[in-house]
């Protein structure tokens, strides 16, 4: 679904379509708006979530309420197969954040500088950008391929398994790397498109749950978190100022760059480590860093 939803915003703007899960569509009107009818593939995984996986999650505990005129009550342990989708697509969400932030972790290390990188490129021609993208698409890719494990099955049973329509693991693997980002100007566009699919997922489970916006639900700020993770002032705006700082060798300004950053960069984690508690009721109270699910070594290196 992520995937889906990014290759959409390839030529659709996310306003189109950021409203639409707290309708609960259904998959045929959630086909339609993202006009995929004719893609076989990506209407069998829309189907597949809309009605087999979205059912399965059920409201967040709590006493009986009123809610849009129905009577719902929550009586689900937060540890049962109801909530698996749900970290798994909040797991997802925050991997891409500490994507970034490691690169830029690694980059304040090496005394503000791409020697970190080096050490495993050799292009000559490496800006702040190029080897962030590289890196996010690197780790990313590592990442899903220790969630989508690939099947063990002969050269013979492959290639049948490639002529049906079937959905496979590998098909999966493929279309969840796929990588657009041709021109250096669209590196920045390709992971804010990475962020909103993710967000969009979310917004899907927790329209199902009952639960608006749980991000901003922490205690310190008022700031509308979902907002902030997709604002211009944030990722599209810190990361290009970071990188112009950089090139231009103006460390003052690269320094108050890299602070508002992480300053961001700590709500956006702790708004969506609240949405983490909220959705297991309390039960998972992770760190600022934390994963839910291990990363292997995937920020050792």
């Amino acid at each position: 679904m992520e995937a889906i939803i990014s290759l959409y915003l390839l030529n659709s703007n996310y306003d189109k379509i950021k409203e639409i899960p707290e309708t609960r569509p259904t998959s045929e009107r959630l086909v339609n708006i993202l006009a995929v009818r004719d893609q076989q593939l990506f209407v069998d995984i829309i189907d597949y979530f809309i009605n087999r996986a979205i059912p399965k999650v059920k409201p967040i505990v709590m006493y009986a309420r009123e809610h849009h005129e129905r009577f719902r009550m929550g009586n689900v342990a937060p540890y049962a197969k109801t909530r698996v989708c749900v970290y798994l697509a909040l797991h997802r969400l925050k991997l891409k954040f500490l994507i970034i932030r490691n690169f830029i972790d690694n980059f304040k290390s090496s005394n503000n500088s791409l020697d970190f990188f080096y050490d495993n490129e050799t292009e000559e021609d490496m800006t702040f950008l190029t080897a962030l993208s590289k890196d996010y698409y690197k780790k990313n890719k590592m990442n899903l391929r220790l969630m989508i494990q690939k099947r063990r099955v002969s050269e013979r049973v492959q290639k049948l398994l490639n002529d049906k329509d079937s959905i496979t693991s590998e098909k999966l693997f493929k279309l969840a790397t796929f990588k657009v980002y041709l021109e250096r100007a669209n590196i920045i566009k390709f992971i804010m498109r990475e962020i909103k699919a993710s967000i969009f997922v979310c917004k899907i489970m927790f329209a199902k749950m009952d639960l608006h916006n749980p991000f901003s639900l922490t205690e310190e700020t008022a700031l509308d978190l979902e907002e902030c993770m997709i604002s211009n002032d944030f990722i599209p705006e810190l990361l290009p100022a970071i990188s112009k700082s950089f090139q231009d060798n103006n460390l003052s300004q690269l320094e108050d760059c890299i602070n508002a950053f992480d300053f961001f960069m700590d709500k956006v984690l702790n708004g969506i480590n609240k949405a983490i508690e909220i959705t297991s009721g309390g039960q998972l109270q992770i760190g600022l860093y934390d994963m839910i699910y291990d990363t292997g070594n995937l920020f050792a290196f």
